[in-house]
């Protein structure tokens, strides 16, 4: 369970290995952009490292990386088909980061470990719900801030933005880098001046 655990809170890709970094600006305009990407992205994980940790014996150690990601292509393609068939405008809001969870720093950092399948597998649970949460807690706080709603409910009756910029990449920027300041001052991390 400790790698469950420090998935989510010691080892977050976003936040203390700054993995994923573009999508969780480009695409957490809203809360839910960051959850439908978040939990795509975690899904294909956890069974890419469970097929890859079970394919480890039959497969040489200088062809690992390719059927990594020979396994992310074909699950991305496959989840890329369910999310069309679910909400089109949800595969149009991600737009070209769906497909791009083939590259993700994030998802090929995972898959290249050695592990025991149960090992991998708990390992990259961790880190999958430490990006989802990541994602939506960025989402969520550019959506409040841009539109006054969390998942599409209106929180705050408001015609005018609170900070329209949120919802813009440079705004994204500044509050995913906000985050990560509070994320190194909460785990005493980062930041250390030598005298």
């Amino acid at each position: 369970m400790s790698k469950l655990i420090d998935g989510v809170f010691r080892q977050n890709p976003v936040f203390r290995l700054a993995l994923g970094l573009a999508p969780a600006i480009a695409i957490t305009t809203t809360a839910m952009n960051g959850l439908v990407l978040g939990l795509t992205t975690a899904i294909i994980l956890v069974v890419a490292a469970l097929i890859s940790a079970m394919l480890t014996d039959a497969v040489p150690k200088t062809a690992r990386p390719v059927v990594h990601l020979g396994v992310v292509a074909v699950l991305t393609l496959g989840a890329h088909r369910i999310l069309l068939g679910i909400d089109p405008q949800i595969v149009a809001d991600l737009g070209i980061f769906l497909p791009l969870i083939v590259v993700n720093g994030f998802v090929l950092h995972s898959l290249e470990r050695t592990n025991a399948p149960v090992e991998a597998v708990l390992d990259v649970v961790g880190k999958g719900l430490g990006f989802v949460g990541a994602l939506v807690l960025v989402g969520a706080i550019r959506e409040f801030l841009a539109y006054g709603s969390i998942f599409g409910a209106a929180l705050l009756d408001t015609r005018l933005p609170l900070f329209a910029l949120a919802a813009s990449v440079p705004g994204g920027m500044v509050i995913l880098g906000l985050l990560l300041a509070l994320y190194n001052v909460v785990t005493g991390q980062g930041g250390e001046l030598n005298d």
